[in-house]
């Protein structure tokens, strides 16, 4: 769960100061941890004795940076409460056959199941068993996956009743040459003739109706023809229009979500410096976070956005294919949450864990990755403490308060390129130059830390801003990583993003807007965020199919779902309609303009979040539907609410800012 963490050494004494150095109680209070942790809590840990602080982090470093899956916690939990035997199990065929794939006389008659995958000699990162349509050869299925990226070809996502599908890939390989590929176009073809009756286009019907969908901001897509991909060029796909998204990248989801802890974290320190100064409160969380531009609700936003459109297309007998550039980032957000707003048996809490299985782990989501499961040694950094002015009068907090992210440029949206390479370019260097300054005013403030002669680093080799565990010499092939110091970043360290999370957050946003469509409660998704992060269960490790079944993760670990089926009662919303919601009402549309933080997620109390609220019966209600979703009304007074907070397994935490003192 720990996502970094920083040893911040007392202040340099003299010229011959090192490790054994005997401070004063006083002087090695001056030294401390600060840890952050995946689910938003921050700690800070403190102790008189120095070489025990020191001892600490590099044990926190050790146990949370590992070197394999199999070293994780998953490994070794086995719990007399999680009950596999009650756990969901995700069966593709079964999956399949509920929504008709194959079955004569359905919407579905004109798709087959395709076993082409199954010793993933195809396309490592997909299932071994994929949906396609009936009229494409498994022959045609293998030079179609030449064309695709990673060889992720278009296959069947979700089939709607009304013959509508949606399916999911990853970018062509255009390319700067615009190649093609005919087995691609002619399988893309299929997939829109599906719903004909006799399972083949009429030749002379020009209506483009059909979307392809592309994640990316179309900037990216294109640029992407320097690295031999790219994006469809819609001569070649009949009956299909395309659609840009604009979804950013996972780096910038990443640094909107890093600007948004560190907002909240500075906002605690604010806090607790007017409080020991005895100066009135600053401004709250809220307005912290606004001030970091995190961007957060925007990328929700346009995430919705998308869903909206997708659903839209479908419920209207549209066909969609999604992709993005991979396929399994923004794509499984796109496929998974239009599924739940177009199939009321995903709103339930197992047919939700149907739809984690089938579209985040079978379709190679990559959570080790995203979520830094091995953990990453950059993140834990040894710095001196510095000799920073403590603000004396409130006035001068709420200055710090105001400069928050004021060091962006003022001008982001000037362009000086004409053409979109152009613009592309100028954006680029402006990265590269930020990251430039940034490195070097980091250097500059550590200068005194990386110290080769400093007798702190020979007795904690292992907290060296260069070093790495060392590996076997006999397999080893760098000679760097034998003596065990290295230059520059993991590339794992750049892989990290909160794709997942940023899937649940945008789930809660429906289930506000939609709180008697959905089986389950916000604890669930707490759940699920939780243990997406804790490495305690098998569900979430792991970046692919193949992988996990390398490793045998099914039979060695236990699954998420097993404590759903538990206490199934926990995690049961009490306003849900149930199948008077399915009669009434098939698909619910997300509203992208009323979006909120997620306050239980982020363990944020502030006033100025949103509440984190959940009806407390259903007989407090009174439900009204119109043409897009039901709204909930109270009567005749405000409607009751409870707040929730994250629980760390059963301990609910009062804060998301913890100071330990030893």
């Amino acid at each position: 769960m720990i996502h970094s963490a920083v040893l911040v050494r007392p202040p340099r004494r003299d010229s011959d100061d090192n490790i054994q150095a005997v401070y004063t109680e006083e002087q090695a209070l001056e030294g401390l941890i600060r840890i952050r942790c995946h689910h938003f809590l921050f700690v800070t840990l403190r102790c008189t004795d120095i070489r025990r602080l020191y001892d600490v982090f590099a044990t926190v470093k050790h146990l949370a940076c590992v070197g394999s899956l199999e070293q994780l916690y998953a490994f070794d939990y086995r719990s007399d409460t999680a009950d596999d035997a009650k756990a969901v199990e995700y069966d593709a065929h079964a999956e399949f056959r509920r929504m008709g794939v194959g079955v004569a006389g359905s919407v579905g008659q004109h798709w087959r199941v395709s076993e082409i995958n199954r010793e993933f000699q195809l396309c490592a990162t997909y299932p071994p068993v994929v949906a396609v349509p009936a009229r494409i050869s498994d022959t045609t299925l293998t030079y179609a996956a030449r064309y695709r990226s990673k060889a992720r070809l278009p296959v069947l996502s979700y089939l709607h009743p009304n013959g509508a599908s949606m399916t999911r890939s990853s970018q062509p390989m255009v390319g700067l040459k615009q190649a093609r590929s005919v087995q691609d176009e002619k399988l893309v073809e299929a997939i829109v003739a599906t719903s004909e009756p006799t399972g083949i286009v009429p030749r002379f019907r020009n209506e483009r109706n059909n979307i392809i969908i592309d994640a990316r901001p179309t900037t990216n897509a294109v640029v992407n023809r320097a690295i031999g991909a790219g994006s469809e060029n819609m001569d070649h796909y009949r009956q299909c229009r395309k659609v840009y998204l604009g979804i950013d990248n996972i780096h910038v989801m990443r640094d909107a979500l890093n600007r948004l802890a560190d907002a909240a974290v500075d906002a605690a320190d604010v806090s607790a410096t007017a409080s020991d100064l005895g100066h009135a409160e600053p401004a709250g969380m809220m307005a912290r976070i606004q001030s970091s531009r995190s961007s957060w609700l925007s990328h929700l936003q346009n995430i919705l956005v998308g869903v909206k459109t997708i659903v839209e297309a479908i419920d209207a007998g549209h066909h969609v294919l999604v992709h993005c550039s991979d396929g399994w980032d923004r794509t499984a957000q796109l496929t998974s949450l239009a599924q739940l707003c177009l199939d009321p048996y995903y709103r339930t809490i197992e047919g939700f864990a149907v739809l984690v299985e089938k579209e985040w782990v079978s379709f190679g989501h990559q959570f080790t990755l995203r979520n830094g499961h091995l953990g990453h040694p950059d993140r834990f950094t040894v710095v001196r403490a510095g000799r920073k002015r403590v603000p004396e009068h409130s006035e001068d907090i709420e200055d710090i308060d105001r400069d928050v992210g004021e060091t962006e440029s003022a001008d982001d949206g000037a362009q000086t390129g004409s053409s979109i390479f152009g613009r592309f370019a100028t954006r680029a260097f402006r990265g590269v130059q930020s990251r430039i300054s940034s490195a070097i005013q980091t250097a500059s403030d550590n200068l005194d830390d990386i110290d080769y002669t400093d007798t702190f680093f020979a007795e904690y080799p292992e907290l060296h801003p260069d070093y790495v565990r060392p590996v076997d010499p006999s397999t080893g092939t760098n000679a760097q990583q034998k003596r065990g110091f290295r230059l520059g970043r993991t590339k794992h360290d750049r892989e990290t993003s909160p794709v997942f999370q940023q899937f649940l957050d945008c789930v809660y946003q429906l289930w506000v807007q939609h709180p008697t469509m959905f089986e389950f409660n916000e604890r669930f998704l707490l759940d699920l965020f939780y243990h997406g992060h804790a490495a305690q269960f098998g569900t979430f490790l792991g970046n692919n199919m193949q992988e996990r079944t390398a490793i045998q993760m099914q039979e060695r670990t236990q699954r998420v779902w097993s404590v759903v089926g538990h206490d199934p009662q926990l995690y049961r919303n009490a306003v849900y309609l149930g199948d008077e919601a399915k009669r009434e009402q098939r698909v619910i549309l997300p509203e992208p303009r009323f979006v909120q933080y997620w306050s239980a997620m982020f363990s944020c109390h502030d006033p100025a979040f949103a509440k984190c609220t959940e009806p407390a019966t259903r007989d407090e209600l009174t439900v009204e539907t119109n043409s897009n979703y039901p709204t909930v009304r109270t009567d005749p007074d405000e409607l009751a609410v409870k707040p929730t907070n994250l629980t760390d397994s059963d301990l609910a935490l009062s804060s998301n800012v913890w100071s330990l003192d030893a």
